[in-house]
């Protein structure tokens, strides 16, 4: 974990570039990182957080589905849902193309409006989890006891239910914080002149002006880390009660008006993966300025199955996947019994564990890339670079999870197998497992998912023998293959949704 950020902090001291910071160019993409981060969070917020109050607070028709597509975003690896973006609101996509047909006017989204738009959709989701867990455990009645004593709707809100959710908020603005200055794909195909550090790194490698490079990365994880100090909040709920359970909505038309936005924001939710779908079957050579696609195909799905040279970038996504995810067990597992069990040394090593988490994947893959040019570092070893890159990134969640496993599990029931004449082998396998496995299999399945759509760090550290399934799609969406990106994003979503529901029922096998 140190060893890369070290060397690369150390070469940042050696070939500084401070003109590349401090230049008008270097200026702008620092600003632009902070503004979209702090952008990102308050629209992701304000969503993610009415929604999650909208379907945790209330019942009304359409309130079941809502809840479980609403988590859609996760099964939308980065650069996928930028590909069907571009396609939805890009200079040639489709709603433009219709707004300029049938009004004449020019609706397509570029720069930051469309990037802000982008990281709205994908990161609201944190906001909608954290604050969906925490008002789950909260009692309503303490906002209505509130209304009771003569508190408006809105006091009883900012000053009984707000301050039990400043937790939630500020760890879901944190990510999503992170996250916006972590983001590669949608300011790299979107950006235009909006430029972030995170594509400034990018291009100044590509030009070998390595300090400027460097310099970039370490005011990247230096601006990561101030929002982790931003949003960090060690304040803790000052109360909490039995679950509250939803209540129906008493007027109709409320009920009827919570129903049309909710089936409303289903649609929305649903458009990039129906896009993506859609357009793999769709003959992209015979698609010139009709609106809509006429002529369909399968040969954008025979290409891959055929070609075994188009097949491999899914073999090295899943073989480098899979290492990370295992490496990511045993080292998370490990690191989680120490931290939940509070043994000796377990502050030192969570922090070490959880430092990539403040680091973004440029940042990560530069890291990488210092350290392994140097000298003594076997050639060899480069392949390994990647799933190297996807196990930092993802060590962190697999550690977060597993210590919050290990955290809530009774020791107990260890000792009374032991003294029912168990062994120490038997009891791990038949008391504890059964009850630690389906967090595990679900942190092993994120890690897994994660590694799968890995883009930014990727773009910096693949080789041609280990092109991952991320850069295929890039290279044959700037190529004339279009067809077959969208039939390699099927199979991405595929396998990210078949991982979640394996793990699933593996975690619900376990439970019984």
């Amino acid at each position: 974990m140190l060893y890369p950020v070290g060397r690369m902090l150390w070469a940042a001291t050696q070939a500084w570039d401070a003109s590349a910071l401090l230049g008008p160019s270097g200026v702008q993409a620092i600003v632009n990182t902070i503004v979209l981060g702090l952008a990102t969070v308050l629209i992701a917020g304000v969503f993610g957080t009415a929604l999650a109050i909208l379907l945790t607070r209330y019942r009304f028709p359409g309130r079941n589905v809502l809840a479980a597509v609403a988590f859609l975003p996760f099964a939308l690896p980065p650069l996928v849902g930028v590909l069907s973006f571009w396609y939805l609101i890009g200079h040639d996509g489709f709603l433009p193309r219709t707004a300029s047909h049938y009004f004449g006017v020019d609706l397509s989204l570029r720069g930051w409006g469309a990037v802000l738009l982008i990281h709205g959709y994908s990161f609201y989701v944190f906001f909608y989890a954290m604050v969906s867990a925490a008002l789950s455990s909260m009692d309503a009645s303490l906002a209505e006891a509130a209304r009771t004593l003569g508190a408006s709707r809105w006091h009883a809100f900012t000053r009984v239910t707000l301050p039990l959710l400043r937790p939630s908020l500020a760890g879901a603005a944190l990510l999503a914080f992170m996250s916006s200055g972590a983001s590669f794909s949608a300011p790299y195909y979107f950006g235009q002149d909006f430029v972030v550090l995170s594509t400034a790194i990018f291009r100044e490698q590509q030009q070998f002006r390595t300090g400027a490079a460097l310099s970039m990365t370490v005011v990247l994880a230096a601006i990561s880390l101030m929002g982790l100090a931003l949003f960090r909040s060690s304040r803790r709920a000052a109360a909490h009660a039995s679950k509250g359970t939803p209540r129906p909505l008493r007027s109709t038309a409320g009920r009827l008006l919570a129903a049309v936005a909710a089936w409303a924001t289903v649609a929305v939710l649903l458009i990039p993966h129906a896009t993506i779908v859609w357009l793999s079957f769709v003959d992209h050579r015979e698609w010139q300025a009709e609106l809509a696609p006429t002529a369909y195909t399968l040969s954008n799905y025979a290409t891959l199955v055929q070609d075994p040279a188009k097949w491999q970038p899914v073999v090295n996504s899943l073989w480098m996947s899979a290492v990370a995810t295992v490496v990511a067990l045993a080292v998370g597992i490990s690191a989680g019994y120490l931290i939940g069990r509070k043994r000796y040394g377990s502050a030192t090593v969570g922090l070490m564990v959880m430092l990539p988490w403040a680091l973004p994947g440029t940042v990560v893959g530069m890291c990488l890339l210092v350290a392994f040019n140097d000298p003594w570092m076997p050639a060899g070893m480069a392949i390994f670079m990647l799933p190297l890159a996807y196990f930092v990134r993802s060590v962190p969640l697999m550690t977060r999870v597993a210590s919050a496993s290990i955290e809530t599990f009774d020791a107990s029931l260890i000792e009374a197998a032991r003294t029912l004449g168990a062994s120490r082998w038997y009891s791990l396998r038949r008391v504890a497992l059964p009850i630690l496995l389906p967090g595990l299999v679900a942190g092993a399945a994120l890690v897994f998912t994660q590694s799968l759509g890995e883009f930014v760090a990727s773009i910096l550290l693949y080789l041609p023998s280990n092109k991952p399934i991320s850069i295929e799609i890039a290279d044959v969406w700037n190529g004339s293959g279009i067809g077959a990106a969208f039939a390699y994003s099927v199979f991405l979503m595929a396998l990210v949704i078949a991982a979640f529901a394996a793990s699933h029922r593996l975690g619900g096998r376990a439970s019984l």
